[in-house]
C-alpha cells in the first residue's frame, strides 16, 4: 500500500489514543499536529496537495472549534463535513473533463494510472461512485456521531465503514488496472495494413462496363 494511504491514518490513531489519558484540548492538539504532518507530506503533489489543503482547512476549523467548545465532537464533525464537502468537487472534476479519480491515481500510480487520458470514461464513471459513497459516508457518520460517544464513533465509525471503503479503493485499482492493461495490448497489437492493389487489375476495373 502507499505509504501515504497509511500517514492519512495517524491523525485519528494520535487523537484517539490522547483522547484515552487527557483533556480534549490536549487529544484535539494532537489529532490536529498529526494532520499538520500528513498536510507537509502530500503538498508536493499538485492535485493531492491541493485536496489535502482542503481537508486541511476544514479540520483546523474544527479543531479551532472543538477547542474553545472543549468539545472532541466538534473537532470529529471535520470527517463528515469533508465528505459531504467533497461530493460537489467530484461533479465540478467531471465537468471540467477532469475527474479526480484520474488526477489523484495519476499521482498515486503514475506507471499504471499514467498510461489513460486524465478524461477517460473509467475515470469519469469511477468518480460518479465515489461521489455516491463520499454522500452516504458522510451521512453515516454524521449518524453516528450524533449517537455515540467519541470512543464508540471513533471505533464503530471505522468498523462499519472501512469493509466498503477498502472494497470501493479495491475496486478502483482493479478497473484502473484493467483498462490500462487493455490500452496496452492495443498499442501493442499490430497493425494489418491493406495489401497493395494490383496495377492490372485496377485497369481492368477501369475498362469495365
Amino acid at each position: 500500500m502507499n505509504l501515504r494511504i497509511l500517514l492519512s491514518l495517524l491523525p485519528v490513531a494520535v487523537f484517539f489514543g490522547l483522547s484515552r489519558v487527557a483533556p480534549p484540548w490536549v487529544s484535539i492538539s494532537g489529532g490536529f499536529a498529526a494532520s499538520t504532518l500528513v498536510f507537509a507530506t502530500n503538498r508536493r503533489d499538485r492535485l493531492i496537495g491541493s485536496l489535502t489543503a482542503f481537508g486541511f482547512v476544514v479540520v483546523a476549523i474544527s479543531a479551532a472549534i472543538g477547542i474553545i467548545w472543549s468539545s472532541e465532537k466538534a473537532y470529529l464533525a471535520s470527517g463528515p463535513i469533508a465528505e459531504f464537502l467533497f461530493v460537489p468537487l467530484f461533479g465540478v472534476s467531471m465537468i471540467m473533463r477532469r475527474p479526480l479519480v484520474g488526477g489523484i491515481s495519476q499521482e498515486l500510480f503514475p506507471k499504471i494510472a499514467g498510461r489513460l487520458a486524465k478524461d477517460a470514461p473509467v475515470f469519469m464513471w469511477l468518480s460518479v461512485a465515489w461521489a455516491i459513497f463520499d454522500f452516504f459516508l458522510g451521512l453515516t457518520r454524521a449518524l453516528m456521531l450524533s449517537d455515540l460517544s467519541v470512543g464508540e464513533y471513533i471505533i464503530w465509525s471505522r468498523v462499519v465503514t472501512w469493509p466498503f471503503s477498502a472494497a470501493l479503493l479495491g475496486a478502483t485499482a482493479y478497473f484502473i488496472y484493467r483498462e490500462a492493461k487493455r490500452l496496452e495490448a492495443d498499442l501493442d497489437s499490430p497493425v494489418v495494413e491493406p495489401a497493395p492493389s494490383s496495377p492490372a487489375l485496377s485497369r481492368g476495373v477501369e475498362a469495365a462496363p
